[in-house]
């Protein structure tokens, strides 16, 4: 007899907040992996309309920070083009495994109009 469970589905979840002004570029904080995961799909949601292109950086706990060069999205950065949401599941080119304790750095690259913006990795629990 075998038994299949599904993989447990989770969220990674980071907020950018302007705090009412337009984002500005840079690093805008750190996130610990609280369980090793794949990451299967990215959603962008913003307060308003907007485009908006972020990088994220990944690093071991015992190498942070990560920098530009630990970007797990390849050159398919997420973003949102001139409206208030993107979602991607293809992630062509990701590098989308995270360990438990892998730090998650989230750069805004370029923005406009954009206060406030929601990712969300949603991940498959390994």
């Amino acid at each position: 007899m075998s038994v299949l469970i599904a993989a447990a589905k989770a969220a990674l979840v980071f907020i950018i907040d302007g705090g009412g002004a337009v984002i500005t570029t840079g690093v805008k904080g750190y996130l610990r992996v609280p369980f090793p995961c794949i990451i299967d799909r990215v959603t962008l949601t913003a307060d308003q309309g907007g485009s908006i292109q972020i990088d994220i950086w990944k690093s071991s706990y015992a190498a942070f920070p990560p920098t530009d060069a630990n970007s797990i999205t390849g050159s398919h950065e997420p973003k949102i083009t001139a409206g208030n949401k993107s979602e991607d599941a293809t992630l062509s080119g990701w590098t989308n495994s995270l360990n438990e304790g892998d730090i998650l750095a989230f750069n805004v690259d370029s923005v406009t109009t954009i206060t406030r913006l929601t990712v969300n990795l949603h991940v498959r629990k390994r």
